[in-house]
């Protein structure tokens, strides 16, 4: 009976475990089950709170059925920078539309030029050359990797920025110096306040220089004038632009762009 006795304390144990196991993983179940349940509703309803706040900044041509329909508008409006940075970010083929409707809705959000955010430098993440173009680059990977990647840097008491446009394979730098000047011309109006939102900045290329690999740098006689870069969002961590030719731009503080990995 003495033997039996550790054994039957050792089956009590056992079965008691199992059970509170068992019990445990119903409640995670539960907990996912509900959670699976009730985080869409909220997502839908932060966004169409979003969406009603914002809607009458929205640029004119936004399209709700380009966008999904208003279901999948208020989805997206729930938290439009980090679903755009989601999917340009990621390694797979990205929905223009889906793009384009995110930038609408960050546009919508009126911040547009501020010197104090735009000052200093910033890398190129994303580039798309024209709206109804498949020709797109997403470069955060070549950035995380430490890779060459196009980037701009302001310096707003110059009024100036200095851009980088590589070759195809890298090796090769143009370098461009482009003066600008923050007019009112398509300017928009925020939400509620009405408060004026400078969008457009005139740009004039001033200098431009060509590096390819370690030879040296050759001064190219390029000028231009009568450019221009509309800010549709910007943030301390994101500017997205749109040049005059219909290019749309993402770039990103190189800290933020760590940050994503």
């Amino acid at each position: 009976v003495a033997a039996t006795e550790p054994l039957l304390q050792l089956k009590r144990f056992t079965a008691t475990m199992f059970n509170l196991a068992i019990k445990t993983l119903a409640i995670i179940f539960l907990h996912g089950q509900a959670t699976a349940l009730v985080a869409p509703a909220a997502d839908v309803s932060t966004g169409k709170a979003n969406f009603l706040k914002y809607k009458s900044a929205l640029p004119s041509d936004f399209n709700v059925v380009a966008s999904g329909g208003w279901n999948n508008v208020y989805k997206l409006n729930s938290d439009p920078k980090a679903t755009l940075m989601s999917l340009v970010t990621s390694e797979e083929s990205t929905d223009n539309s889906e793009v384009d409707s995110l930038v609408s809705m960050l546009f919508s959000r009126s911040k547009g030029y501020s010197a104090d955010l735009v000052d200093g430098e910033w890398k190129l993440l994303y580039n798309r050359s024209g709206k109804k173009s498949p020709k797109l680059q997403k470069l955060v990977k070549n950035t995380l990797e430490k890779k060459s990647v196009p980037d701009s840097t302001f310096d707003t008491k110059a009024m100036t920025f200095e851009g980088t446009v590589l070759t195809p394979r890298g090796n090769g730098a143009l370098r461009s110096t482009v003066k600008y000047d923050p007019v009112g011309a398509g300017y928009t109006l925020e939400a509620g306040s009405k408060k004026i939102v400078i969008r457009r900045i005139m740009c004039d290329i001033i200098g431009a220089s060509f590096k390819y690999s370690k030879l040296p740098k050759l001064p190219l006689p390029i000028r231009a004038k009568g450019g221009s870069l509309d800010f549709l969002y910007m943030d301390e961590d994101i500017r997205i632009t749109k040049g005059n030719k219909g290019g749309l731009f993402i770039h990103a503080r190189p800290d933020y762009i760590q940050s994503l990995a």
